[in-house]
């Protein structure tokens, strides 16, 4: 079986639920309370600016109460496809005096601070950029930052938020990892050097690129992705990340919003969505999702709350962790024949201890699978599940070796099949 180096690119916390859950990266592996921590995504960059207070902290409530565990945020926005640069809060405070960013603006960041405050009441980490919008306005066009206000002002941010416990820097302008390196570089350094290295920083790259260009960087402690438009690029980049050296966590951070109008690949679908985390999971990363709606905060932001691919990111999570899914490995052998390419790509990954597999089913097409991939009882109970409700059919109980045919038995666009070594005994399928 291919595993790279480590487990399963887990991250979790350090930290009483209540307490400052500093992360502490250890191979593949974070710890909350010595317990593995799920992480779970959501993407709300304009909650600082865009929301008012009631509103903010009805979206975190919700979100807290589907189950997400991280979500990302932007201190200072400034623009996305197809939208006015807003970079005010909604009391029409501006983010730096004299547009300075080494004189932020005490008024704009106590609505930062509130946000946080909520979050944490409600147990959930913020991954916060200081910066970033389109095309990385800020740097690239307007030159707004530079090497010493980038440094001083990430300075002044790590000292401000030292002691606040549910935050992860991400550092970053929305551009291609090589671009403006050194300023990346200052603001990481003004970052450690306020806060004495107390969070984790990661760096959140544009469409298409990996944080692993500053992989060898000591304050990079987990990389993260962005694929954009071409999400079939999700598990070969999440594998990549997974397999180098020093080990580090990888995260899917952006991949395409649901129902996102300015992809090439659109229509970005409830099965797009599940297509993408189940990926970004199985390649031995994390995920994050995101609607279109909500980041932007269209008119039907609340509606958006409740769309199906954020209600199956709530089945994701329930099925992997009613198992042990730290101890999973990236393993595309278990499937024998079928692997899928591109769009249509089937994925797996197998316990290290061999005991239970998973394998989700990009479209309804037959694959062939290993079933001696399971090792540590004489047979095997294989379980389809609709990975859009969570439903579970027995496939029936086999002997833990042979390829075996099967085909969904599903009404789903795609299928998720679950592997657990047992002691029932062999059985005809009910289903094939």
């Amino acid at each position: 079986m291919p595993r790279c180096l480590g487990l399963f690119a887990a991250i979790a916390f350090v930290g009483a639920l209540a307490a400052a859950p500093i992360l502490t990266p250890k191979d593949h592996y974070f710890l909350r309370d010595g317990q593995p921590f799920f992480w779970l995504g959501d993407t709300a960059w304009t909650i600082p600016n865009l929301y008012t207070p009631a509103e903010a902290e009805a979206y975190l409530d919700h979100r807290a109460h589907q189950g997400f565990t991280i979500i990302n945020v932007m201190m200072v926005f400034t623009g996305g496809p197809g939208m006015k640069p807003v970079s005010e809060d909604v009391g029409g405070n501006l983010p730096f005096l004299n547009w300075n960013p080494a004189t932020p603006n005490e008024s704009y960041f106590k609505n930062v601070d509130r946000v946080l405050e909520v979050a944490r009441r409600k147990n959930l980490i913020l991954a916060i950029m200081p910066t970033g919008g389109t095309s990385g306005t800020f740097v690239k066009k307007q030159h707004i930052f530079t090497e010493a206000n980038a440094r001083e002002y990430g300075r002044w941010l790590g000292r401000r938020y030292k002691n606040v416990p549910n935050l992860i820097w991400v550092n970053g302008f929305d551009l291609k990892s090589s671009e403006y390196p050194e300023i990346t570089k200052a603001l990481a350094a003004g970052l450690q050097e306020g806060d004495g290295g107390e969070h984790l920083i990661t760096f959140h790259p544009g469409g298409g690129n990996s944080s692993s260009y500053f992989h060898t960087e000591k304050w990079l402690a987990y990389n993260t992705i962005q694929t954009w438009s071409d999400y079939w690029r999700i598990h070969s980049l999440v594998l990549a990340d997974y397999c180098r050296l020093p080990v580090k966590p990888v995260v899917l951070a952006e991949g395409a919003y649901e129902e996102g109008p300015e992809y090439p690949s659109r229509p970005i679908t409830p099965l797009v969505v599940r297509k993408q985390a189940w990926w970004a999971f199985l390649a031995g990363g994390f995920h994050t999702y995101g609607h279109n709606d909500m980041w932007r905060k269209n008119p039907t932001w609340r509606q958006s709350l409740d769309s199906p691919g954020a209600r199956q990111m709530g089945v994701l999570k329930q099925l992997l962790s009613s198992h042990t899914w730290w101890t999973l490995l990236p393993d595309q052998s278990v499937i024998a024949v079928g692997h899928g390419s591109d769009k249509d790509l089937n994925a797996a990954a197998c316990s290290m201890n061999g005991d239970w597999a998973i394998l989700y089913f990009s479209t309804r097409n037959p694959v062939t699978v290993d079933f001696g991939k399971i090792t540590t009882s004489e047979n095997v109970r294989a379980t389809w599940i609709n990975p859009e409700t969570g439903d579970a059919t027995l496939a029936g109980v086999f002997p833990n070796s042979g390829l075996r045919p099967l085909t969904p038995a599903l009404s789903s666009e795609d299928a998720v099949l679950l592997l657990e070594a047992t002691r029932d005994k062999v059985s005809a399928p009910v289903a094939r």
